[in-house]
């Protein structure tokens, strides 16, 4: 059960943070807020073959914010600058990223501590 509370918390925190470029997100975080995102692409996905077209798009319209603070305060958290994030634009750039993405935060205060 304390999976579930951990997910749900780091969602509220994602949404209530929604245009927060600064500081730093933890590994859990990150994780858990890509979890979410999943499962509600396939709920969303399983409803739109129900035929209730366009809510994910609508989703991922409403969730592209969030997801791009969340992952840039995530690189802050590996002492990186949020601009490493412009290589999810490209197809190899995207390996580099889920690497940093899996690194252990600093520890000690770096150049993104709030």
């Amino acid at each position: 059960m304390r999976f579930f509370d951990d997910v749900i918390s780091s969602v509220i925190v994602c949404f209530y943070r929604y245009f927060d470029f600064d500081g730093r997100s933890s590994r859990a975080e990150f994780w858990h807020w890509q979890l979410f995102r999943v499962l509600l692409f396939l709920s969303l996905t399983f409803l739109e073959s129900l035929s209730l077209l366009g809510l994910n798009f609508i989703f991922n319209i409403l969730l592209l914010i969030p997801e791009i603070s969340v992952s840039i305060r995530r690189l802050h958290d590996t002492n990186r600058s949020g601009l490493w994030y412009l290589l999810t634009f490209t197809i190899i750039g995207i390996i580099p990223l889920i690497y940093f993405y899996c690194l252990e935060g600093d520890k000690d205060k770096n150049n993104y501590e709030v």
